[in-house]
């Protein structure tokens, strides 16, 4: 495993962590929740290194504002990650040897809408794999985190800032209007429509974060793939293990995306 720093097209720098097998079958790109960073607090780098012995390259960015980013996080938005994301695709393809087609897209939360949105530029992909994601179709006057969406929007203020108490870090935060017209405006379920390989869709049934019901509608519109898997984890919450020290979950999480990735391998 490497730290680099791959430019963006904001000209800005993204930490991201690869892991580089030494002979490159495909690759596998990692897009972290809200609020989180590319290891995912151990997870990403597990499976990272797990594929990596597989012959897979993965890499896996810091969002903007999100770990080692050098940028605020009111830049954050689905706009700037999906292209944060392109940018991790560009320099693999410029770095590295490695079939095109043979390309794994991961996702936890709101890195599964992240990855959803990425397919519709990238159908080639052959593996979804979405983590508890955040993947619903969200109107004015749905919920982000018990924040009226709608309502937060409009109090952006002249730089458009939004400020509010998030009650996920429990702590007061700027996000960017772009990041609230970006949850309103997108669509991360149509794209899976057509997708034809292989999905893995894992949610823990004591999520209180994410609706566990919005896992079988990803499973729901997946109905074109070559195979699709939905597991509950029937005690997890949206933290797998990482909020409630049940270790098992952590561990079963990834052990069964290595599992699910390594099938075809």
């Amino acid at each position: 495993m490497k730290k680099v720093f791959i430019e963006s097209r904001r000209d800005t720098r993204i930490p991201a962590l690869v892991f580089e097998p030494d002979r490159c079958q495909g690759l596998i790109l990692l897009a972290h929740s809200y609020r989180s960073e590319k290891e995912e607090d151990g997870r990403f780098t597990a499976v990272g290194e797990q594929m990596k012995k597989k012959g897979w390259l993965c890499i896996a960015p810091d969002f903007p504002g999100n770990g080692e980013s050098e940028e605020p996080f009111s830049r954050y938005s689905l706009r700037t990650s999906l292209d944060d994301l392109e940018s991790c695709y560009v320099y693999a393809c410029s770095n590295y040897d490695f079939d095109r087609k043979r390309l794994v897209l991961l996702g936890y939360s709101m890195g599964g809408r992240i990855i959803a949105m990425f397919l519709e530029k990238h159908p080639e992909c052959e593996a979804l794999v979405f983590w508890a994601a955040a993947n619903e179709d969200y109107k004015e006057g749905d919920l982000f985190l018990e924040q009226d969406l709608a309502k937060l929007r409009d109090s952006a203020d002249e730089d458009g800032c939004i400020v509010f108490y998030d009650i996920f870090m429990q702590e007061t935060v700027t996000v960017g209007r772009d990041l609230i017209d970006d949850l309103l405006e997108s669509d991360a379920l149509t794209p899976l429509e057509h997708f034809r390989g292989r999905a893995l869709i894992i949610q823990g049934e004591k999520d209180t974060t994410i609706n566990p019901g919005d896992a079988k509608l990803i499973y729901d519109h997946l109905f074109e793939a070559k195979e699709r898997r939905l597991l509950y984890f029937s005690d997890a919450d949206h933290g797998f293990g990482l909020w409630d020290d049940r270790k098992e979950d952590n561990l079963r999480l990834i052990e069964e995306t290595v599992n699910f990735l390594s099938e075809e391998c």
